[in-house]
């Protein structure tokens, strides 16, 4: 898997693995939001069977922000982030030129 030298210091940090990555993508929610993509693991996301595991358990609440080109830009753990992800803009916002 492709990730930025951000996001690979991001999981170091947090303790999240290769098989953490996989696991989050494959059973969290995607979201396409500003020009990325964002996978949340909530509780509900989590099978019924593994909920009771502590190595899944443990990973409730944990967000992976991607480009679109699938690479890995950061990771971080939030249990209230769906709200957060779901409030951004659909597009990348651009800002007029005289803000800038």
């Amino acid at each position: 898997m492709v990730s930025t030298g951000h996001g690979t210091l991001r999981c170091s940090q947090r303790n999240i693995d290769e098989c953490d990555l996989s696991f989050v993508r494959k059973y969290g929610r995607k979201f396409h939001r500003t020009g990325a993509v964002f996978y949340f693991l909530g509780r509900r996301d989590i099978p019924q069977n593994l909920r009771c595991d502590p190595t899944y358990a443990r990973l409730e609440g944990v967000t992976l922000l991607y480009s679109q080109g699938e690479t890995l830009i950061t990771a971080y753990r939030n249990r209230i982030a769906c709200r957060q992800i779901r409030k951004k803009n659909k597009r990348a916002s651009r800002l007029p030129a005289f803000y800038s």
